[in-house]
């Protein structure tokens, strides 16, 4: 069973949760304009963006970003908070800030905008299925549970270009 680094504490793949399922880990990455000056780089630490206005996605990636600033050294400067992806990069796209968003929320890429990935230790958001007592006793609910881990299997680990297909 794998293990990652996440937020100073390591979570496993197997169950991130008691009694979850496990079928995606997600990185988030900071999306930058396409004009920003760091926009042309091929990672960035988080610390390289203490000066930048923020714009949130959502509130779990609130959590996220005040989390791996404060291991920088910094509180975030955050200027917009939505619930929406899309509006966020919308935001980013107009010049209003930056923002951290997770790879299965990049699909589709818009013009615009530049991902950059976080130099680990990257935050990753842990996508899982939770279910109330054993599924194995309920074969409509474990024939699901085994779909979203073959679909999640085929995609494989997430990129600055959201979830892709694995090599194997």
């Amino acid at each position: 069973m794998a293990t990652s680094q996440a937020a100073g504490s390591t979570i496993s793949s197997g169950a991130p949760w008691p009694g979850g399922t496990a079928l995606l880990e997600d990185a988030l990455h900071v999306v930058l304009p396409q004009a920003h000056p760091l926009a042309t780089r091929e990672s960035l630490d988080i610390a390289e963006l203490a000066a930048e206005p923020w714009i949130l996605g959502c509130l779990k990636t609130e959590a996220y970003l005040h989390r791996y600033a404060e291991r920088a050294g910094f509180t975030p400067d955050v200027r917009g908070s939505t619930t929406d992806y899309p509006f966020a990069r919308s935001l980013v796209t107009a010049g209003m800030g930056v923002s951290l968003i997770p790879s299965i929320a990049l699909v589709p890429s818009v013009p615009g905008v530049r991902v950059v990935p976080v130099k680990a230790p990257a935050p990753t958001r842990y996508v899982g299925a939770a279910t109330i007592g054993r599924h194995g006793e309920r074969p409509l609910v474990a024939a699901f549970l085994r779909a979203l881990r073959e679909q999640a299997a085929q995609q494989g680990p997430s990129g600055p270009d959201g979830p892709r297909k694995s090599a194997a």
